[in-house]
């Protein structure tokens, strides 16, 4: 494990997230499937929709279901709002992980792509490891209204 912080993108790092909270989930890997339709509903309304949408969401069931596999089994998430911003944390309780940016696995390796998603779906990708776990946090530009 490395502990510190890699920060692969504008993703605001984990001490410094202000606005708004939307949501916060305590999980298990038997609540995964009802954290993702929570967090489908929540970026809706905070009003990321459509392909942005999606793509975050994905993004962020692949750091809730790392946090599952590889962080100790279950997790914490928190959805922020900010003016402009929406920006999601997935805390852990494992070890960690390198802090070496995500590269696209070999196609013949099975898995070993979530941080890769994370990363490649958002507006950028932040791990935050220490000795009590790993905090990823990812974010996504939020389009202003449509104006009159």
């Amino acid at each position: 494990m490395v502990s510190g912080s890699a920060d692969y993108g504008q993703a605001p790092t984990p001490s410094n997230i202000e606005g708004v909270l939307l949501l916060v989930v305590v999980f298990t890997a038997e609540l995964v499937p009802e954290v993702r339709h929570t967090l489908t509903a929540a970026v809706a309304r905070a009003g990321l929709s459509g392909d942005e949408g999606e793509d975050f969401v994905l993004a962020v069931h692949e750091l809730v279901t790392n946090a599952v596999r590889h962080g100790g089994g279950s997790g914490e998430l928190r959805l922020h709002r900010q003016p402009g911003r929406l920006t999601c944390q997935v805390r852990d309780h494992g070890g960690g992980t390198s802090a070496d940016v995500p590269a696209l696995p070999n196609a013949n390796v099975p898995g070993q792509r979530g941080l890769w998603l994370a990363h490649h779906l958002t507006g950028g990708l932040t791990l935050d490891t220490s000795p009590h776990g790993l905090t990823a946090t990812v974010s996504a530009d939020l389009c202003p209204p449509d104006e009159p």
